[in-house]
């Protein structure tokens, strides 16, 4: 995304109860380029999804306080927010989860352990 001659940073919302893996993640997404913003329970991702708007929102489907199937939803169903790209990310492979997040309107699903590489590449697809 070009503006006034400067490359802008694709902002990414990460909501991942997981620590470790949450700053690996964000390690290797700013070497890429990115702006991350990390989130450790599903309480507020879709109040700051609407305040930060970012490129793209990764979501892991287990998370405290609330899930990432539920927030999903409540995302899909705010106009403020409901297109923006969603990843799902899990250690869930079967294929209920992974159906219902697609159809909730996730436009990925990833299954945990990734590489950041593979998770690089998909964020840029959906980006595309």
């Amino acid at each position: 995304m070009e503006n006034a001659g400067t490359k802008e940073k694709h902002k990414i919302l990460y909501a991942e109860d997981q620590e470790s893996i949450a700053r690996l993640v964000q390690f290797k997404l700013e070497k890429e380029g990115f702006e991350i913003i990390i989130l450790t329970d599903g309480n507020n991702v879709v109040q700051t999804a609407v305040e930060q708007k970012p490129s793209l929102i990764l979501l892991d489907i287990m998370l405290p306080i609330k899930d990432g199937i539920t927030i999903l939803e409540e995302l899909k169903s705010n106009d403020a927010v409901k297109n923006i790209p969603v990843i799902m990310l899990s250690v869930q492979g079967d294929e209920q989860k992974i159906l219902k997040a697609l159809n909730s309107g996730a436009v990925d699903y990833i299954q945990k352990p990734f590489s950041t590489a593979e998770l690089t590449s998909r964020i840029r697809k959906a980006l595309a």
